[in-house]
């Protein structure tokens, strides 16, 4: 366990490294800079700023001034927000979309299961395709049409729920559902497909003619093997989730890590742009260590299949 650990480290320490070499030279490659603007700055102002930031010096020299702030955990300043640090931003848009990102997983994923089980175990085809479509559509249609829709809905013509801001814990609601689209539809499909599969073993016919109550059969025995392959796409979507859906920010005006990145790609705001990447590719390399760890103890077979091939 411990050699599989390290080797996932090394392995994401290389990916981060090359995330950040891609961004920084993708960044810079676009058109305009972070001090282009509509009406243009006088010359030696723009000089002042460009020194001040480093960015009249030659790209290499900028690439290896910025390694050696991430080397010592800093993300440098912000080119837009000049009296703020990309650090302080990241900090505080995180926790928001953390708190939403969590809540819209818990929600997607729990009813995903529930629906997703009842799915697979139903003797009503009519049930069972009702809610194959409500999954594939949720698959469909995009977080952020799904978003609009909810705000014409509860907060246009119901006028029941507030549309935009955080400013109290109902206007929370209306972004984790958005957010919750996307979890709840992999989970569902997920889940209904491994229930059916595992429904059909030969030990769950066995359970059967024990004279085991279905419900017992369902949550003790089908669940939790079809749980399983769930634990394969946890990572990515939990990484995706928590940093926060941008459209989906954006529609609700919260002041997460998406709303800011959308702003700070056109602005040309490098270090925050480069902050927030590296932000989420630390967690996408994190929860998909954790789940490969967690993957393998919760199935033997794959610590047996390791050993087998030492």
């Amino acid at each position: 366990m411990l050699e599989m650990l390290l080797k996932r480290l090394f392995n994401g320490l290389v990916t981060l490294f090359i995330v950040i070499s891609l961004t920084f030279f993708l960044m810079r490659a676009l058109p305009g800079g972070p001090f282009d603007q509509d009406r243009k700055l006088p010359p030696a102002i723009q000089a002042n700023m460009e020194a001040k930031f480093h960015l009249n010096e030659p790209i290499g020299q900028q690439y290896l001034y910025y390694l050696g702030n991430i080397l010592r955990g800093d993300l440098g300043p912000s080119y837009k927000y000049v009296t703020r640090n990309v650090n302080d931003i990241v900090a505080e848009a995180g926790g928001v979309s953390f708190r939403i990102g969590i809540g819209a997983l818990l929600l997607g994923v729990t009813l995903g299961i529930l629906l997703g089980t009842w799915a697979g175990t139903t003797r009503k085809r009519w049930l069972d395709g009702l809610l194959s479509i409500l999954g594939m559509t949720s698959i469909s249609v995009p977080s952020f049409i799904f978003g609009a829709f909810l705000v014409m809905v509860f907060a246009y013509h119901l006028n029941i729920l507030p549309a935009a801001r955080l400013a109290t814990p109902k206007h929370y609601i209306l972004p984790i559902i958005a957010l919750s689209l996307t979890p709840f539809a992999y989970t569902f499909m997920l889940i209904r497909t491994s229930v059916q599969e595992v429904g059909l073993l030969p030990f769950v016919t066995i359970k059967r003619c024990l004279g085991l109550p279905d419900g017992v059969i369902t949550f003790k025995h089908i669940l939790r093997n079809a749980l399983i392959p769930l634990i394969s796409i946890l990572g990515p979507i939990s990484a995706a989730i928590i940093t926060g859906s941008f459209a989906v920010e954006l529609i609700f005006a919260v002041p997460g890590l998406g709303k800011y990145f959308v702003t700070a790609v056109g602005n040309r705001d490098y270090t925050l742009v480069m902050g927030i990447t590296i932000v989420y590719s630390v967690l996408l390399i994190l929860f998909n260590t954790l789940t490969d760890m967690l993957y393998g103890l919760v199935d033997p077979r794959l610590k047996e299949r390791g050993r087998l091939a030492q």
